[in-house]
């Protein structure tokens, strides 16, 4: 009798334990939605490997938003985020040098290979990487259309570009957006929120879609993920290559 009495009160203090565990949000976590289609194009040339790369020149992007100040927020926020996946030096051309991007400047998907082999001879650089904000809006809901493409001068050849519109209206990238900064893996139940202290960063999802600057590293993020062919969370792979012979003459056209 005693031993049967016994076992029942193990049972109820494993089932007390189990429902404890649910209400602290240590049950085991959700699964995780499955990868959306990509909002965004990319291209990898075929054969083209980021190993072999040891420095990068990040060109001054053009600007075609209404936001004067957008080409250099994006520069600062694309070079930081080249520079977090540590597998090559970074280096940022001067922002003011409007010469140069004139020079640079392609009209209708074109540019100079000269100036480009000049550009990759004077900076060492293994990669050359130009960009063209195409819209930006920085309020509430925020949009930015970013055109990123990684030219190899010495190959004379586009070797990866990235082609998209990020726009927090669209509930999925919404809910990339938050996922990328929230830093619990899934909201915690009332009581918990209410009576235990703990370290949350759970609203830092809404505020990146009022913040310009979290938002633009969002993007930034993911859209060299997509150039250096990462996998980017919540996205399915889509990956375009280019074939092998392709290469840039002068006047070639920049897009694959």
């Amino acid at each position: 009798m005693r031993a049967a009495a016994a076992l029942v009160a193990a049972l109820v203090a494993v089932g007390a334990a189990g429902v404890g565990c649910h209400w602290l949000g240590l049950a085991h976590p959700r699964k995780p939605p499955p990868p959306g289609p990509p909002t965004y194009s990319q291209y990898h040339l075929d054969g083209w490997d980021w190993n072999r790369v040891d420095r990068v020149l990040v060109l001054p992007l053009l600007n075609e938003s209404s936001h004067t100040q957008a080409g250099r927020e994006v520069q600062a926020a694309l070079t930081s985020q080249l520079q977090q996946l540590g597998r090559f030096e970074v280096v940022a051309g001067p922002p003011d040098d409007q010469a140069l991007l004139g020079r640079l400047a392609h009209r209708g998907g074109r540019f100079d290979e000269a100036v480009m082999l000049e550009i990759g001879r004077a900076t060492r650089a293994d990669v050359i990487v130009q960009g063209t904000i195409t819209q930006y809006s920085p309020y509430p809901r925020p949009r930015l259309g970013l055109v990123l493409q990684a030219i190899g001068p010495r190959e004379a050849k586009i070797v990866a570009s990235a082609d998209g519109l990020w726009d927090t209206t669209d509930l999925a990238i919404a809910e990339r957006v938050r996922t990328y900064y929230r830093q619990t893996p899934r909201p915690r139940p009332p009581w918990v929120r209410n009576h235990v202290i703990a370290t949350d960063d759970g609203f830092a999802g809404e505020l990146a879609l009022d913040s310009p600057a979290l938002f633009q590293r969002f993007v930034c993020q993911e859209a060299v993920l997509a150039l250096v062919g990462l996998p980017v969370p919540g996205v399915a792979e889509a990956t375009a290559v280019v074939p092998a012979g392709a290469t840039v003459t002068s006047g070639a056209n920049c897009k694959p």
